[in-house]
């Protein structure tokens, strides 16, 4: 197994020998394919994911059904929500799914907690990353509660289009209705309304952004 994006983040050079022995024995690869759900409320804690491959979606799911993304993860990225047992803070739970084909990287969930408790690096990189993504997740609830829906499809556009560094983004009306916790027929009816003004281009495949500008121009009038 290949253990580089492993050894590339910040705690590596901070192991013992015997930690990064450790490491490299019990992580293993995962892979899942295209909605596939990676974590559901009855796994509460299956350890730290890193992403080779693929995209992930970190959603929170209500009683009713209602799902509300916070943030995805790509490439590189390390996701340390899905070991909820390792921060005794967290009193909420999130849902994770493969969006694309996805590789993956899993620390099991105890080895990564002697990994906390044993070295004050790992503990740090932990509480770290936690802390930037509760900030996507305070953004994710105030775009919900501040932001018209036209607004909050706009947003998604441009955080889409930076997060891939492409103007054509290869997603369905239905992905984008469950990215902002909305229903795809209210979604249908905004990118009609945007696809009119010029600002986006809908197709069977995806969505394109013909004029970045005017998709800011639906935020200047939000209140965050």
């Amino acid at each position: 197994m290949d253990t580089t994006l492993l050894e590339s983040q910040s705690f590596w050079p901070h192991l013992s020998d015997a930690q990064k022995q450790l490491v490299r024995e019990r992580a293993h690869a995962a892979h899942f394919s295209a909605g596939e759900a990676v974590k559901t409320g009855n796994c509460s804690c299956i350890g730290p994911l890193f992403v080779v491959q693929g995209i992930l979606r970190v959603y929170l799911l209500s009683a009713d059904g209602r799902e509300a993304t916070i943030y995805r993860l790509r490439a590189g990225e390390t996701c340390v929500l899905s070991a909820s047992c390792v921060l005794s803070a967290m009193t909420f739970d999130v849902q994770i799914d493969a969006e694309t084909d996805c590789d993956l990287l899993i620390i099991p969930a105890a080895t990564f907690a002697q990994l906390v408790d044993e070295n004050l690096y790992v503990e740090n990189f932990v509480y770290r990353s936690s802390t930037e993504r509760l900030s996507d997740l305070i953004q994710a609830v105030e775009r919900m509660f501040f932001l018209t829906l036209r607004q909050r499809v706009a947003a998604f556009l441009i955080d889409e289009s930076a997060s891939s560094g492409n103007t054509t983004l290869s997603l369905t009306q239905e992905q984008l209705a469950r990215a902002i916790g909305s229903a795809r027929e209210a979604v249908s009816r905004i990118l009609k309304q945007l696809s009119k003004s010029g600002s986006i281009e809908v197709s069977r495949g995806g969505i394109r952004i013909l004029d970045k500008g005017m998709l800011y121009e639906e935020l200047s009038e939000a209140d965050v």
